[in-house]
Formats: structure tokens, sequence, C-alpha cells
């Protein structure tokens, strides 16, 4: 779950969450109900919140773990419904389930805390972040990769074989093209992000004009194929090897990365948003992290509930 400076809105609308999990009163609910209504941004805090509950609820509970496992493919389903009927690049996610069956396609996939590395048959090598599903479609004039969720690295190959055939990545909204390149796109909660840190990225909207993104570039990625160019993420693609290396990079984006790998929520009390760091953390352990962390900066580790965690000033 990404983290984010932990707002008071987000902080209240938590106490509110544990509260109705507690087993709240008439009371209480009636001055829950009341304080959502009294500003959108707090129904947009509660929100965030049921998204945390429901990432961590399965670990505690194997009967919820089931019936949320069901609903989050159901949801997946639907997204990857609407990809297609959106027309994500030349073949839509809802047609590449049906060539997933007729031609055997590959889908690898990673889980919380696990990255994974992969040699294609084109000579190109795959990262997988943590909790991330790629589909490969290369073989027979094709080659192709679906990214259908989370963020990948790819170094493109060269094998004689698919010499004048283009790799084409597709994420909803545009077409990739990398030319002799190395590169990192994940999926965001709206749309997508490529940093290109060799060669040059080709990328071709569903609407609007092709953009060359070259090494040190980047750009954001809507899901209607907008593009915006933003400043390259020096932590973006070094994640293959499970660190987290940082210099003088403030500790709120250091929190941010550690919570794509943290079960529940992982926030920073924003009077910490000037503090810089200077380490080698392990990227896909948060715990260990947080704790090393804490015994070289002035901060604490707060876990006022299992899902909800918040770095504030000691």
């Amino acid at each position: 779950m990404s983290a984010a400076l932990a707002s008071p809105a987000l902080e209240q609308a938590a106490e509110w969450f544990a509260l109705r999990e507690q087993g709240w009163t008439d009371d209480e609910q009636y001055r829950w109900r009341a304080w959502l209504q009294a500003d959108a941004g707090h129904a947009d805090a509660w929100r965030r919140v049921e998204s945390v509950w429901q990432s961590f609820a399965p670990l505690s509970a194997p009967a919820a773990a089931t019936a949320l496992d069901a609903a989050g493919r159901r949801r997946r389903q639907a997204l990857r419904s609407l990809g297609g009927a959106l027309g994500i690049g030349a073949v839509s996610l809802l047609g590449l389930h049906g060539l997933q069956a007729q031609r055997g396609l590959q889908t690898q996939r990673t889980v919380a805390g696990r990255t994974g590395h992969w040699r294609l048959i084109d000579g190109s090598q795959l990262w997988l972040n943590a909790d991330s599903e790629v589909t490969i479609d290369i073989g027979s004039g094709r080659r192709a990769l679906h990214l259908l969720r989370g963020e990948l690295l790819l170094q493109t190959g060269h094998h004689p074989a698919f010499t004048g055939l283009p790799l084409t990545v597709y994420v909803p909204g545009a077409r990739l093209r990398p030319m002799g390149t190395r590169f990192a796109v994940g999926r965001e909660a709206q749309g997508s992000r490529l940093d290109v840190l060799e060669g040059v990225v080709r990328c071709l909207p569903m609407f609007g004009v092709a953009l060359d993104v070259a090494a040190g570039g980047a750009v954001r990625i809507g899901p209607m194929g907008g593009l915006t160019t933003v400043a390259a993420d020096p932590l973006r693609g070094d994640w293959q090897d499970g660190r987290l290396q940082v210099q003088d990079t403030p500790l709120v984006r250091v929190i941010d990365e550690l919570a794509r790998h943290h079960q529940g929520y992982l926030g920073c009390d924003p009077a910490l948003a000037a503090l810089k760091v200077t380490a080698v953390l392990p990227r896909l352990d948060s715990t260990q992290a947080l704790h090393l962390l804490a015994r070289a900066l002035p901060i604490r580790v707060e876990q006022r509930w299992p899902w909800w965690t918040v770095v504030r000033p000691l």
C-alpha cells in the first residue's frame, strides 16, 4: 500500500475504522456519519483505509482471505475487461485471456516481498517487482509483453531469430517500443509510469502524438494515453537485487518506497518531511528496514493497529 504524508483526515479515518471493528455504539456511528459528510476529503480517506484493511485482512483470517481473493479476481477481471473496451494497444487485455488459451502464453507473477528474474527467448532479461504480473507473448512472429499488475524492469535482447521484429510492452492507454534499452514501467492508481535508464523508449499513446523518451527521462501515462513528462526517479530500476540504496534522500520518499512492499498502511508524519537519509536498506523487508532507520535517525515507529504503521519524530 503506497505511503504518503499521514494527513489528519487519514489518521482520523483509521481511528473511526478501528472503532467500528471493535464494535461502535449508535452514538459513535452517528458521529462518524457526521464526520464523513463534513468534507469530501473525509470520504476519500475512509475509502483508502478500507482499501488498506482489505489488503491486510487475509493475513489474519483464512475465511476472509478466500472471500477477498474471490472478490479481487472479479475486480481484476472487470478492470481488464474495461481496459479492453478502452483499446489497450493493439490487443485488449480482455482478448489476451483468449489468446492465452490459444497460444499457451506464459504468465509470470510475483507475490508481496519477492521479486523475480527471467531470461526471455529473444535474449531480453525481465525482472518483476514484488506483487506484479506480466504476460509474455514471444515467438512465431510475435514479441510482446502485457503488464497486468505491478512493475517490470526490462533489458532488451538481440537474439538473431528476432532481428527486425520490434518488442512492444502494453500498458493501459499506450504501447511502449524500446529501442535497445533498459527501462522500468509500473502500473499506478491512475495510469502508469515509465522511467528510461538506457537507450530510448518510444511511447505510442492510444490518442495523441508519439513521444521518444531517452535515458534519464520519465513520463506518466494516463489510463486513456495522456502523456506527462516528469522528473526522473533515482529509485526506479534499482530494486532487482532487493536493496534500497539512498543518498541524501527525503525520509518520506524512502518510506513511500518501503510501503510498496509493506502489508497494510505505512506512512510518515509531516513533521519529518525535511529529514533526509543516506543508507542501504532491505527493500523487501519493511519491518527490518524500519528497525534500521529507527536506530540511526531521531524517529520512532508507531503501530497502533497491526494494519496501520506511521513513522513519527522522537
